[in-house]
């Protein structure tokens, strides 16, 4: 199962989450629209917990953009109800409430990570995955693709990933 964070702009039931269906994954897209980022991370946490308890088994967790930062902000706190995190051009680098200190931000170790960011990117600095990767070690794999924010033209590659990850 692959739980998904949309962005900011996002929808619970957008173009990448229906790729996803499509490619036979089974996704759960909780609706984050118009929820600050602590209260996604909230969420996160609550559902999480809910699907770990009911399924008996750990989850792969997606986020794009804004909802990638949530995803790691998750990860860092629960890596016991991760098997894998999948970032899409992820607001790493965004400062908000409870990402107070970004550079400290890392990917567990235990927790194996893939991170999808477009080099066209001009809404996230793809810097900042970058960074992440380098500071959090090598259970994180940074996959640059030839690509703007929105990752349209990389959602094979997005599917790839997330069946790497177990989904």
């Amino acid at each position: 199962m692959l739980l998904w964070a949309h962005g900011l702009e996002g929808k619970p039931h957008g173009h990448k989450v229906a790729s996803l269906w499509g490619a036979g994954l089974i996704v759960l897209a909780p609706d984050f629209q118009e929820l600050a980022l602590a209260q996604r991370v909230e969420l996160l946490t609550r559902v999480t917990g809910d699907l770990v308890r009911k399924c008996e088994q750990r989850l792969v967790l997606a986020g794009s953009s804004y909802g990638g930062l949530a995803a790691a902000l998750l990860a860092a706190q629960h890596p016991e109800r991760l098997k894998g995190l999948l970032l899409l051009a992820p607001a790493l680098g965004f400062d908000e409430s409870p990402n107070d200190d970004p550079q400290a931000l890392i990917a567990p170790p235990e927790v194996p990570t893939i991170i999808i960011h477009g080099t066209d990117d001009v809404v996230v600095p793809l810097a900042d995955s970058r960074d992440y990767a380098a500071r959090s070690g090598d259970h994180v794999e940074l996959r640059e693709v030839d690509d703007d924010h929105m990752l349209h033209n990389s959602i094979p590659a997005i599917v790839a990933a997330a069946r790497e990850l177990g989904a």
